[in-house]
């Protein structure tokens, strides 16, 4: 069952829309990504029978990466990246529920083309299309193929949302409109094609606009029988965990530590207790071939320490990090409070140490 505490119903206005209508294309990592995901399905096409495979593993990871960007959308967070992580078919089962709509919507097609009841063709067409971003919304939040089908959840989303909901199917179709007019008129089919992953990326980040623009909050409470075990849901936290680091090591290996901390840093600001959170991935990263960037790291984490009144802890982190490298210090605006917590506690040691 999906709970929306705040019912407010805001109409996005005619710019925001226009905004979010560029959105994709203006975004960088967005922009790689559809460019990514454009090439590999082009391989698949070319690629004869093995492309059968390969697209057994990119549809879910595809899939994945959209719910992902609708996710992020709607709580205002940078889009992510596509990684490794996402083309693990285990774990990607979840995100092939959209198939299903994208298989009536084909059969609405033929159907048409047949000329086998076109009215009921294009009814059936124009329905599936409305209804599909509550079901995706649903779905990025919930992670549960059967919540996202559930007729009553996906009408309670659409009420919630009011008539802002329909800016995102309405404004795809007619962006779609837009490029089969463009493909009459002759334009290359490569633009053609890139135009159709711009039009997949349009629909989720739209949806998670509209989401955001309401201030839509979910709260997941599925059947006893569906729930995991505590033991079940801190080992499925640990390999979620797991993927972040080695994506964020993956960033800081190309020298890009400002996009790595980041990204851990938006891993935790979504977790439920942040403070196990810091704590796992500092010690995760002292773990990493250079320690740089967990030294970087716990500067931040010794600032939420400090502010949080969690002292003992505060110290503990400042000496491993002054064991690890003694040039170590902590940010310019935490050096004066944390002089005073350590003098506080006697701990002489660190308070020479950050004033060398």
């Amino acid at each position: 069952m999906i709970l929306y505490p705040n019912q407010m119903k805001t109409l996005m206005k005619l710019a925001d829309v226009i905004r979010e209508i560029f959105y994709p294309l203006t975004n960088m990592a967005i922009v790689f990504a559809m460019i990514f995901f454009w090439t590999l399905f082009a391989l698949v096409q070319r690629a004869g029978l093995i492309g059968l495979w390969l697209l057994i593993l990119l549809a879910p990871a595809y899939v994945r990466y959209l719910l992902y960007l609708l996710e992020a959308r709607a709580n205002d967070r940078s889009p992510p990246v596509p990684d490794i992580g996402m083309f693990n078919p285990v774990d990607n089962l979840w995100s092939l529920t959209p198939l299903i709509f994208l298989s009536v919507l084909l059969w609405a097609e033929i159907l048409y083309a047949a000329s086998y009841l076109p009215w009921i063709a294009v009814l059936l067409g124009i329905t599936t299309y409305l209804i599909t971003p509550s079901s995706l919304a649903i779905l990025a939040v919930t992670h549960s193929p059967a919540e996202s089908l559930n007729p009553q959840a996906i009408l309670r989303m659409i009420r919630v949302c009011g008539a802002a909901y329909f800016i995102a199917p309405v404004t795809v179709i007619l962006v779609w409109l837009l490029f089969a007019m463009f493909e009459f008129l002759g334009l290359p089919s490569l633009l053609t094609n890139l135009g159709k992953s711009y039009q997949v990326v349009l629909l989720f980040t739209l949806t998670g606009a509209v989401l955001h623009a309401n201030d839509v909050a979910v709260q997941v409470d599925i059947e006893a029988p569906l729930e995991k075990s505590e033991d079940e849901i801190s080992g499925d936290l640990e390999k979620e965990r797991q993927k972040v680091a080695n994506h964020a090591y993956g960033f800081v290996s190309r020298n890009n530590r400002q996009g790595g901390l980041a990204h851990i840093d938006q891993w935790i600001n979504s977790e439920a207790d942040t403070d196990v959170a810091y704590a796992w991935f500092f010690k995760e990263m002292l773990t990493w071939e250079n320690s740089t960037a967990a030294l970087f790291f716990a500067q931040e984490y010794l600032h939420r320490l400090l502010h949080s009144e969690q002292e003992a802890t505060a110290l503990k982190l400042a000496a491993r990090c002054l064991h690890e490298d003694p040039r170590w210090k902590p940010q310019f605006e935490d050096r004066e409070l944390f002089l005073e917590v350590a003098e506080q506690h006697g701990r002489e040691d660190l308070i020479r140490e950050v004033k060398s």
